[in-house]
């Protein structure tokens, strides 16, 4: 019966230790519209509202006072982290105010940005002209790269088992 016990304690904490907690608070969000999409924002002259968006970075520019990265958008999933199994919805700029090192913010990383929406700015994907939505943001957050989802158990010595 201990043994049990054992086993359920340390399960649950495997477990817990797997969660990941959402970067943003609910206290942090209460401010937040979560309705905006970056569509509905390209389609309206919609500004000064607080939003939580998130994407895959497609660019980053470092400009002598603030840096903008373009991030293909997609929806959140309950950890507020970008869900690559959505399909994208738009292209939106975030706009940092500092330098941020395009190594670490690098394309293809994911992102989760709060911040306040500014007024939409004409752009070009190649040489198609584009209307980027414009997040000034007051907190990025960067994803940790996603590893391998398969599950790899060795045995003995040279042995792989793939599950």
């Amino acid at each position: 019966m201990r043994f049990r016990s054992c086993v359920i304690a340390f399960l649950a904490v495997l477990l817990s230790a797997c969660a990941v907690t959402p970067p943003f608070s609910e206290e942090t969000l209460s401010a937040v519209d979560r309705t905006l999409t970056p569509e509905q924002v390209v389609q309206s002259a919609v500004r000064d509202v607080r939003v939580l968006w998130g994407g895959v970075i497609i660019k980053v520019d470092n400009l002598p006072d603030h840096t903008d990265i373009t991030a293909l958008s997609l929806p959140l999933d309950k950890t507020q982290r970008p869900d690559l199994d959505k399909p994208p919805r738009n292209r939106f700029i975030v706009r940092y105010s500092g330098y941020l090192e395009t190594m670490v913010y690098a394309p293809g990383r994911e992102i989760t940005v709060l911040g306040s929406l500014q007024e939409a700015e004409e752009g070009k994907v190649g040489d198609a002209s584009y209307r980027f939505p414009v997040v000034k943001a007051d907190q990025i957050h960067l994803w940790p790269l996603r590893e391998d989802s398969n599950v790899h158990f060795g045995v003995g010595i040279g042995v792989d088992l793939h599950l």
